[in-house]
Formats: C-alpha cells, structure tokens, sequence
C-alpha cells in the first residue's frame, strides 16, 4: 500500500474525525499485541482486546451518524484492518463489500478518494475469492477494465493497473473452478468466459509492453526493489493463470517451468539483497494490512512441479514473507505449501523444509498424484501428540482426482512449524 495512506490521510482525517481517531487506536492496540504478546495474535484471549474493542466500538457510533460518503469509505478500511487483525475472515469481507458499493458512488466526485482508497479497493475485492464461502454475492469492483494509459509515469501507476487485471483474473478463475473441479468438467467453457479470457490476456500483452517501456527509462539502483519484484510476480502469475483457468489436467503447468523458475531466481535476489552485510535480515513487522509475497510464492508452491524450485519457493515464503498479510497467514500457507510438495513428490521434508530422503517422484509426479485445489478451516486448532506436546494447526482439504478422474476431497490435520 502507499505509505501516503497511513504517514498522511489517515493521520491528517485522525487528528478531527473521532471514527478515523478511535479506529487508529484499536489498530495500534492489536498491532502492539502481535509484537509483544506471548501468543499469536491470532489466539488473543478476549480480555487481550479490551483496549482494542473499546474504541472500535466507539467508532461504530461515530460512523452511524456520519453522511460524509468519501469519509466513511476511509473509516470502511480502517475497520477491515481491525476484523483482519481480529481474525474474522467473514466480517472483513462484509465491510469490503460495503465499501465497494459506496465506492462507485464517490469515486468520480471525489479526487482524493479515486486516488488513494481506489487502489486499495482493487487489492482487496481479491479477499472473498480466496476466503470467503460465497464470492459470488461479492459486487464487481467498475473500473477494472481502464483503458491502460500510453505510458506508464510512476510504479504505482503500473500496480494500478496490473491489480485491476488480476482482480479480473482471479474473477475468471473462480468462475472456471466448476469446469475444473466441479461437474461442468467435460462440458464447453460458455462463450462470454472465453471472450473474458481473450480481453484479459490482451491487456496483459499490453501492460507488458507499458512496462517494459517503463523499466526501460526509469532510473534503478543496483538493488533489486521488493515493490518492483511483487508487481513483476503479479503479472507473471496472472499470465500463467489466464491461460490456465479452464485447465482440468494439471500437467499443463510443466510448460511454464522456465517462468516459475524465473521468479523464484527473482525472489531470491531480493531476498539476498535484503540480507545484511552480517547475513542478518533487516527487521519485518508482523503484519502488513494488504498481501505481499506469501500468496505469490505460495502459487509458486503449488503449481510448479520441479522439487528443487518448489522447495526454493517454500524457503522464500517465511524469508520474504510477513507474519501475517492480511488474511494470509505464512505459517499456514507455509504448512499447506508443505504438504502439497510431499503428497505430489511422495517425500518427507525436514525441518528446513529440504528431502529428508529419496522422493517417489523426484521429477514432474504423474497427473493423478497432482493436487487440484486445497482449503482450509478459518480457524487454527491444536492437538496434543503421542509425547503430550502441543501441535498447533489447521484443517485442510486437498482436491484431487481418482484413476477414473473423479475429484474427492482428501482431509487432513496440518501442523504449523512456528
């Protein structure tokens, strides 16, 4: 996110909006708790969020008598910050969804708000299509079909961009998932997906070729930049999943190998960059409010079958990753990323998250071994082992598919390596 949101409009509209003011400190309150509770804050005791509750429901009262719509878009943020903070995935994406239908209406009579609270809308309508049960009652973010400007003046502009079009992937994706996994398997595409598939891969070409031309004549230190590498995955990423999105065989990810393997040589550069002169990492908070590398190499995870690049992916995910962003947790993306990699290769991975031993499949496994799609529970469990110690962990579903190519949903307890 543009630090401007934050370092500015939040703290200037804090200093005379009760709302904005009280929403800060329920913000701060549950951030201060991740980095010095005990526990992750996701397992906060209620009494831990007293603090925290207290002026977020002050807020409440203050927005249900507030008129001002581009305001009430600004405190709508705040308050998906403070439910994903919370850990409450369906009362985030409420508040979302809320703020998407004010959007609409305030967006072309309110600069400010078109500039700095539209892109983050963009970001965020991404939530429900990973994490909420019904992402169809989700509205459609208007705009995401801008025309792309002929040049490219800044990077943010280019995320701008590229974040609308990835909104239309994933958008395309799920509405393809029942021609992958569901009973339409064997049954056309109908014509208006296919089209939507042909307009986003041309304006991925497009885009490309903007920035391109962008790189090209903008300035760069000899450091790789971490927003310019998570805007170049961004785009890579959908260029393989818009070509992908009606794909029942798994296989047909082995062709874009050279593309996985690229970004994560990417991701380890910036990664070794990151890395002090002392083979220290510079300090990373515990949460970002928007997601950042988790999801991306976690893609990377799931869908590139050469074991060493997967492993490398997963190495990164913790190396790069937040602790939490937004509603992407590494430590369950990493323990799911995880349990892909030794299901698919038929291997055990040790604590490093290397082979502990010879892999069944240690090249591309066969197709019917290949796991289609995963979910998990909300909400973290914990379990107690033969020698009576804590497991920390989740649920987790794994779609894949019989020799007759049925798909079944294979369960499974997954646990969490802190």
């Amino acid at each position: 996110m543009d630090p401007y949101f934050w370092t500015h409009l939040v703290m200037q509209f804090s200093t005379f909006e009760p709302a904005v003011r009280y929403s800060v400190v329920a913000i701060s309150s549950l951030y201060e708790q991740m980095h010095s509770g005990p526990r992750p804050a996701r397992l906060l005791a209620p009494a831990d969020n007293r603090l925290a509750l207290t002026h977020y429901n002050s807020a409440i009262r203050e927005l249900r008598s507030m008129d001002n719509e581009p305001l009430v878009l600004l405190v709508c943020i705040l308050f998906v910050c403070i439910e994903i903070l919370l850990g409450n995935r369906e009362t985030a994406i409420q508040h979302c969804k809320h703020g998407v239908f004010i959007l609409e209406n305030v967006k072309n009579s309110y600069s400010w708000a078109k500039e700095h609270l539209s892109p983050v809308f963009r970001r965020m309508t991404l939530i429900p299509f990973f994490f909420s049960k019904d992402y169809t009652s989700f509205p459609q973010l208007l705009g995401l079909e801008d025309h792309i400007t002929d040049s490219f003046r800044s990077l943010d502009e280019a995320q701008y961009y590229v974040d609308g079009i990835v909104a239309r992937t994933v958008r395309l994706v799920r509405n393809g998932d029942v021609f992958r996994l569901g009973d339409k398997r064997h049954s056309p595409v109908p014509p208006e997906l296919m089209l939507e598939q042909a307009k986003i891969r041309a304006v991925l070409n497009e885009w490309n070729s903007r920035f391109t031309e962008f790189q090209g004549r903008s300035s760069r230190s000899g450091n790789p930049d971490a927003a310019r590498c998570s805007i170049i995955l961004r785009y890579e990423i959908a260029s393989i999943w818009v070509e992908t999105a009606f794909e029942y065989d798994e296989m047909v990810y082995d062709k874009y190998l050279d593309r996985f393997r690229w970004m994560v040589s990417q991701a380890a550069e910036l990664h070794s960059a990151k890395t002090s002169v002392h083979g220290m990492l510079q300090e990373t908070p515990k949460f970002i409010f928007e997601p950042g590398f988790i999801p991306l190499l976690y893609y990377v995870v799931i869908k590139c079958r050469c074991l060493a690049t997967r492993t490398q992916a997963l190495s990164l995910m913790k190396n790069l990753g937040v602790s939490r962003e937004n509603l992407w947790e590494v430590s369950t993306m990493h323990a799911v990323g995880r349990r892909f990699i030794e299901i698919e290769h038929g291997v055990v991975l040790d604590g490093t998250g290397q082979p502990s031993d010879s892999a069944r499949w240690p090249g591309f496994p066969p197709d019917e071994v290949r796991i289609r799609d995963s979910t998990t529970e909300p909400k973290p469990t914990v379990r107690i082992d033969a020698c009576g110690q804590e497991i920390r962990g989740r649920m987790a579903g794994f779609f894949r598919r019989t020799p007759e190519g049925n798909i079944y949903l294979q369960t499974e307890f997954v646990s969490e390596i802190p």
